[in-house]
């Protein structure tokens, strides 16, 4: 069982978030703690970087915080809830290192089947599970 668990959750892929917290309460310590993470990554590798104004993009933060307080309160039980984080940056360094920040035991991530997209480029679990300093499991 596993203490510090990490969600990264990037509400893309929600049809797997029944089996993500399946999982993620299943290996959680009774007194663990399961934490959301969500990366903002719209001024990484997009063209209309330039044009989102530190404004848009704190609206924009504003309401995923309130997205992933309403998921924790309905999805995990309150002696399991963690904190929850809001980042930007690059998907895949922001969650490496949150979870090395928070001595994090158990990564547990959300992945759509590979794209030709990913062949090339590799995909955010992809590259979370390479790296990281502590177990994840992928669910798909």
């Amino acid at each position: 069982m596993f203490s510090q668990i990490l969600l990264p959750l990037d509400f893309e892929h929600q049809q797997l978030y029944p089996k993500v917290m399946k999982a993620a309460l299943k290996l959680c310590h009774p007194a663990g703690k399961i934490n959301l993470l969500y990366v903002n990554s719209a001024r990484i590798h997009h063209a209309a970087a330039p044009l989102l104004s530190n404004e848009l993009l704190d609206k924009l933060d504003a309401a995923m915080k309130q997205q992933l307080q309403a998921f924790m309160d309905k999805e995990i039980p309150v002696a399991q809830q963690g904190r929850l984080w809001l980042k930007r940056g690059v998907v895949y360094d922001t969650i490496l290192a949150q979870a090395k920040k928070q001595q994090t035991d158990l990564i547990v991530m959300p992945a759509s089947r590979p794209g030709a997209e990913t062949y090339l480029l590799g995909s955010n679990s992809s590259r979370v599970v390479r790296h990281a300093d502590c177990a994840v499991l992928v669910i798909r």
